[in-house]
């Protein structure tokens, strides 16, 4: 009887862990992106969403995991998945993209072209604009943007 209880913690455990809705953090220079499949190298760039079942998909920028998400937005439960961008100013950290600014500018060159940098505040986002014609957006901005 003792073995049968040990043994129902041991699954329960096992539920518990694959049933995770946690982020996983980029592996830089292993993780391949989910859309483009190069692999993931710059550390201050790269997205993330983490499905309301515990799936992980890993991009290699803002704008691939955003292409991504319009190739199929049904597949993707706004309310409930998890969409995190990495902050540029703190390289390999991920925030959440719902609360990210994205500073679109030339003078950064993110993995895909889409000159996108995040940041975690309005703030830093203005202190970085550096051409006349870039844009500060919010999550909902970029998502309805065309490139």
């Amino acid at each position: 009887m003792k073995s049968l209880k040990i043994e129902f913690l041991l699954f329960v455990s096992i539920l518990l862990v694959a049933c995770s809705r946690e982020p996983e953090p980029i592996a830089f220079g292993e993780d391949a992106c989910e859309h483009c499949k190069m692999t993931i190298m710059d550390q201050k760039y790269g997205a993330e969403i983490v499905t309301s079942k515990g799936k992980i998909f890993k991009f290699d920028a803002a704008e691939c995991m955003v292409d991504y998400i319009k190739q199929a937005p049904d597949n993707f439960k706004f309310e409930k998945d998890m969409f995190l961008t990495v902050n540029i100013a703190a390289p390999g950290t991920l925030i959440a993209a719902d609360k990210a600014f994205f500073l679109k500018d030339k003078a950064f060159q993110s993995p895909m072209g889409g000159n996108l940098a995040s940041f975690t505040s309005m703030q830093l986002a203005q202190n970085n604009l550096q051409n006349a014609d870039g844009k500060i957006l919010n999550w909902n901005e970029l998502l309805k943007l065309k490139r």
